[in-house]
C-alpha cells in the first residue's frame, strides 16, 4: 500500500500504487495516477489529469500537471488535457512540467523512461521527450518541442517552441536557439560545432557508423548550400542506418 504523509493532502480521485510515497505538504490533486515505487517529496504539488510512470522521483517542491501557459488556452473539465511521465524519471526541486493544451491522452506532453530533469527546469506543453534525455538546471523548453532519445540539453539553455532536436544531440549550456537540431549534433556558441563523439561513443555506437556521422557533419560544414552537402553525403559517405537519420531529418525539418 501507499504512505501518505499526515500533512500531505492527496485527492480521493487520485490512483497510487503499491509502495508509492507522498511526502510531507505534498498536494496530489485531481485525476492523478502514480505507479507503484514512486516517490512525490515534499512541498511538490501534482495536479491531474496525469500519468507518473513506476519508480519516479517528484521534487521536493516540483510542480507537474498545472495547466499550460498559453493566453489562448481554457480549461474544459469535459476534455481534460495531460501530462505523462514514464517509468525512473526523476524530476528535481523547481522544475516544471505543464500539461498539454490539446484535449486528449494521445496529445498528452510526455516524458519518456529514464529522463532527468534538473532543479528550475521547465518544459512546457505539448512538449515530447524521449527515452534518456537529460535536462540541466534552469533549462527552458518552449511548447511543442520534440527531443528525441539521449539529448542532452546543458544548463540556462533555451529552446524555442516548435524545435526538434534529434538523437545524442548535445547542447551547451547558456545557449539560446530557434532551430531545429539534426541527430549526434554538438551545438556551441549559436551554431553547430560537430557531432557528439562522447555522447556517440557511451550509446555504442559503432566505429565504422561514427567514422560516417563525422564525415556527414564535415560536409554539413564545409558546403556552401544544404542541397550540395546532402548530395555530397548521399555521394560520399556509406549508407548505414545512422546517416539515414540523420539526412531524413534535414530533409524533414521545417
Amino acid at each position: 500500500m501507499a504512505f501518505i504523509a499526515p500533512t500531505a493532502i492527496v485527492d480521493p480521485a487520485a490512483d497510487l500504487g503499491e509502495g508509492v510515497t507522498i511526502e510531507d505538504y505534498a498536494v496530489i490533486r485531481g485525476n492523478v495516477k502514480i505507479g507503484r515505487g514512486s516517490v512525490v517529496r515534499t512541498h511538490s504539488v501534482v495536479q491531474g489529469a496525469a500519468v507518473i510512470g513506476n519508480n519516479a522521483i517528484i521534487g521536493p517542491g516540483a510542480y507537474l500537471g498545472f495547466e499550460p501557459q498559453s493566453v489562448n488556452f481554457r480549461e474544459n473539465p469535459d476534455k481534460p488535457t495531460w501530462l505523462v511521465i514514464g517509468d525512473d524519471v526523476v524530476v528535481r526541486e523547481g522544475a516544471r512540467l505543464n500539461r498539454a493544451s490539446i484535449p486528449g491522452l494521445e496529445h498528452a506532453t510526455r516524458i519518456g523512461n529514464h529522463c532527468y530533469i534538473m532543479g528550475g527546469a521547465h518544459v512546457g506543453h505539448d512538449c515530447v521527450l524521449g527515452d534518456h534525455v537529460i535536462v540541466a538546471d534552469s533549462c527552458l523548453i518552449g511548447g511543442h518541442c520534440r527531443i528525441a532519445e539521449r539529448v542532452f540539453l546543458g544548463g540556462g539553455c533555451g529552446v524555442h517552441q516548435f524545435v526538434q532536436i534529434g538523437r545524442l544531440a548535445m547542447i551547451g549550456g547558456n545557449e539560446p536557439f530557434t532551430h531545429d537540431v539534426p541527430p549526434f549534433a554538438a551545438l556551441r556558441y549559436g551554431r553547430l560545432k560537430g557531432y557528439n563523439a562522447v555522447g556517440c561513443r557511451r550509446a555504442h555506437i559503432s566505429p565504422e557508423a561514427i567514422t560516417a556521422i563525422r564525415a556527414a557533419y564535415l560536409r554539413l560544414r564545409t558546403r556552401r548550400t544544404m542541397s550540395a552537402a546532402i548530395d555530397s553525403i548521399r555521394r560520399d559517405v556509406p549508407d548505414l542506418p545512422e546517416i539515414r537519420e540523420f539526412v531524413d531529418f534535414i530533409l524533414n525539418s521545417r
